[in-house]
């Protein structure tokens, strides 16, 4: 969403060099963010995409739980496979125990019958119905086909039971063997059947488990990569905008872009002390617009600005990458050259004084500027010292007139003589 405001422009005609005639002003709309709305949608996105993160991070929580629960659940039923296996086979033991004389086996004996039963009842879901829900498989392999595991195991049972409570020889002996063949040929690869099931349903389960888990996590990665690109990427360039912006407040000056005195007064204090340090020249020029005032007050402040910006982009464009240019006062500008001597300063003074006064801008008035010169002694304690001097070379500049260069590099003590004024023709 966008909101239009008014927006007051001026349109200016041709001037002369005595004046600029400008046209009555005029209203246009221009078209501006609505940086409100736009955060409310920042805001609301990323809440939406912690929202899912947060789910699907709950997902896989409760799936991992799942897969714990299963494997465990399995583990217990194999558990109780093996136990039937164990105890079938002890029940064979204890019975041939029994079988030939040895009565001191028979409690044991029913105990182990018993404990079995118990485990058949839990596996086959008839100890409690509702907490033990057969699959198809499993419902097949107890209850099923031509040999349920269920039967097999009570049948086995009842033969066990029959021999214990046998009153003659033949029928303990049917018995016996009954419950021998049952444990040898078919209880025992009935439960290996059982425990090959159990397993496999819970490594089919896991694997269901697993694929779930990829899911969640691709689409974990996908919602990851989306806050990253439709909240985070704006949010940090919008950081990024507004920490150049408040830069550029702190460090620029706002009509001519150019460096604010901050600026300056930090750059030009590190090259000082690099300057002392590596004995290096340090040259420092101060502009002043020749009648600026009589410039605002003849063609107004609009195109009093205008001149302050047509100012600062010749000079950008005399000056070099190492050298910086700052805006100290109203009409007042200072730069600082480094590595540079007073005779490389004039040069560049001359260029950016020549530059001001031939240029012929068809919507403003011509001006000039006076420049003062000054270069780093080995007597200067700090930065302001070399400032003063180029300061004071400035005023003797503006003391013999208009459209001149002077440079002063004495103590301050000393009296400049006129030879150190370098007069232009106006």
């Amino acid at each position: 969403m966008h909101r239009a405001f008014p927006v007051t422009t001026t349109e200016s005609t041709s001037m002369t060099r005595a004046a600029q005639e400008t046209k009555p002003t005029k209203t246009t709309w221009v078209s501006l963010p609505d940086r409100k709305i736009s955060a409310t949608r920042m805001i609301i996105a990323y809440v939406v995409g912690v929202a899912v993160t947060a789910l699907l991070f709950l997902a896989a929580y409760f799936l991992l739980d799942n897969i714990i629960i299963e494997q465990r659940s399995a583990a217990q039923r194999v558990h109780v496979v093996e136990q039937q296996r164990a105890l079938s086979q002890r029940i064979a033991l204890l019975s041939t125990d029994l079988y030939v004389g040895d009565t001191s086996t028979s409690e044991a004996l029913q105990n182990a019958v018993s404990q079995m039963e118990r485990l058949q009842d839990t596996l086959s879901g008839k100890a409690d119905p509702a907490a033990r829900q057969l699959t198809a498989a499993e419902h097949e392999l107890y209850f099923g086909g031509n040999a349920p595991l269920d039967a097999e195991v009570r049948s086995f049972l009842d033969d066990t039971r029959r021999f214990m409570t046998a009153t003659t020889m033949s029928a303990g002996d049917a018995a016996y063997k009954a419950l021998q063949h049952h444990s040898r040929e078919l209880l025992l690869p009935a439960l290996d059947r059982a425990a090959a099931l159990f397993a496999g349903q819970a490594d089919a389960r896991i694997e269901q488990a697993r694929l779930a888990q990829q899911v969640l996590l691709v689409l974990l990665l996908i919602v990851l990569a989306l806050e990253a690109l439709l909240i985070f990427r704006p949010l940090i360039t919008k950081i990024r905008l507004y920490n150049a912006h408040l830069y550029e407040m702190a460090t620029l000056d706002p009509l001519t872009g150019l460096a604010n005195r901050r600026q300056f007064d930090e750059y030009s204090n590190r090259e000082f002390r690099l300057a002392r340090r590596t004995a290096k020249p340090l040259s420092m020029a101060v502009c002043d617009i020749d009648q600026f005032q009589q410039i605002n007050d003849k063609h107004g402040r609009a195109v009093g600005d205008a001149v302050l910006r047509r100012f600062g982009e010749l000079a950008s464009r005399i000056l070099r990458d190492t050298d910086i240019i700052s805006r100290v006062g109203g009409e007042e500008f200072a730069l600082a050259l480094p590595v540079m001597n007073l005779h490389g300063a004039m040069i560049i003074a001359e260029k950016l004084r020549r530059g001001i006064a031939d240029d012929r801008s068809d919507n403003l008035p011509p001006f000039t500027i006076c420049v003062g010169v000054a270069v780093s002694e080995h007597g200067d304690k700090n930065m302001d010292a070399l400032l003063q001097r180029a300061d004071s070379a400035l005023q003797m500049a503006k003391s013999e007139g208009q459209n001149r260069i002077s440079c002063l590099n004495r103590p301050m003590t000393e009296k400049p003589t006129p030879s150190d004024a370098v007069p232009q023709d106006s």
